[in-house]
């Protein structure tokens, strides 16, 4: 259980440098990505602040590269920003194309929102990028 929550903090960490950069521009050898920006909303109960202090991320599966996730933190809004990492390399956005959707949160806080949203396949949030709409995820609790 530690080890998960470190392994966690160790991910957020690697996903934070890889979002904010490291203060000189260097080219990744991470697959083409594209700037992914959003918003997690509750639509029926539950609230965004609840999440605030749990560090819940939002995480993007590629349908079309297995193995590629875009991963972000959810902010005191709901808004969020993504960022893949592969053993290739890292990079803003998220890859092309369509994804599943899932949230992630420490064990402690997994209650706060409905189960469904804790896994890719059971989520039933897909979205395909780029979009020209606003990008808007709803769950509840």
């Amino acid at each position: 259980m530690r080890f998960v929550i470190a392994l966690g903090f160790a991910f957020s960490a690697v996903i934070a440098i890889a979002i904010c950069g490291c203060g000189k521009s260097t080219p990744t050898t991470g697959p083409k990505t594209i700037p992914v920006r959003g918003k997690v909303v509750f639509t029926r109960g539950g609230t965004i602040k609840s999440l605030a202090d749990k560090q819940a991320r939002i995480e993007l599966e590629s349908v079309d590269q297995p193995g590629v996730r875009a991963v972000g933190p959810i902010q005191d809004d709901g808004a969020f920003e993504l960022a893949t990492v592969t053993a290739e390399g890292g990079s803003n956005g998220a890859v092309p194309g369509a994804h599943r959707v899932r949230i992630d949160l420490e064990d402690s806080a997994q209650k706060l929102i409905a189960p469904q949203f804790l896994d890719f396949g059971k989520s039933g949030i897909t979205i395909t990028l780029p979009s020209d709409q606003p990008l808007e995820v709803k769950i509840w609790r």
